[in-house]
């Protein structure tokens, strides 16, 4: 039997974002955030409907992978992105603002808004920094240790920079990673030993991989990823080839479009 892809944000959500997986959600947020010791989340609630709720009909809806709230009322989101639609950045904070506007009713005070955690996956570039992991909050221009609030704290995790490192087994985030990644079964075993949580996701996953309604979800939401990744690639290479005809050199064409140098060579030789 394949193993099923877990970046495939529907097999994504349905081991990190339902109920019964409660377990694996907590090890998995431990590991992204680094949280040990007294900070380590022990409990928490997921919510199953992720749709994000519209002020007004003409508002966009939001939809993330998985959404939860710790004990003390902070909310945590989740999506996985698998295809570099050079939004991200704003598309996080329309989720984080959505999200923690919502949680005030009419006539509570603003001293009742909880803090709110997004967590970006992307198996593309996207951060201008080389850490795979990064994590940004609200901080005073001028006074970089001043941080003006909590409440805002912004996670990107970048696949496509963790495959070029070497792992280290000893961290979390880097064992939880290697489960996200096809990684081989010798080295999945290796993470599965050091994070039991681990374990029983690949168990579910495997579940899942037996199961027929599932594999035909898999299955289509993979050919919708492809046909995405098709289209994006074909207006890249149609903007390319307009630059190219307006004698534009490749590193600006590279810069612009996300197209690799070799790419825009093959383009030239067509």
């Amino acid at each position: 039997m394949k193993r099923l892809k877990v970046k495939n944000d529907f097999i994504f959500q349905r081991i990190f974002g339902r109920k019964e997986n409660k377990d694996i959600l907590i090890s998995f947020l431990n590991a992204i955030m680094e949280l040990s010791d007294k900070n380590l989340l022990e409990d928490i609630e997921i919510i199953e409907n992720t749709k994000l709720e519209k002020d007004r009909m003409e508002d966009k809806q939001g939809i993330v992978d998985v959404l939860a709230k710790t004990v003390a009322g902070v909310q945590i989101t989740i999506e996985i992105q698998l295809i570099n639609q050079y939004n991200m950045d704003k598309r996080t904070l329309f989720y984080w603002a959505k999200l923690f506007s919502d949680q005030l009713g009419e006539g509570r005070p603003f001293n009742d808004l909880k803090k709110t955690i997004t967590i970006n996956i992307l198996d593309f570039d996207y951060v201008g920094i080389s850490d795979y992991h990064t994590v940004f909050h609200l901080w005073e221009d001028s006074h970089k240790d001043y941080k003006l609030t909590d409440v805002l704290e912004i996670h990107f995790v970048e696949l496509s920079k963790f495959k070029k490192v070497q792992p280290d087994f000893k961290k979390p985030i880097d064992r939880w990673l290697l489960f996200l990644e096809d990684s081989p079964k010798e080295v999945l075993e290796m993470a599965i030993r050091e994070e039991p949580a681990i374990e029983k996701a690949e168990k579910v996953l495997e579940y899942l991989g037996t199961n027929e309604e599932m594999v035909r979800f898999y299955e289509l939401r993979e050919k919708q990823i492809h046909d995405e990744i098709t289209r994006i690639t074909g207006t890249k290479l149609e903007i390319a080839r307009k630059m190219k005809s307006k004698g534009i050199d490749d590193n600006t064409i590279s810069e612009v479009t996300g197209l690799t140098l070799e790419e825009l060579k093959d383009l030239q030789t067509n």
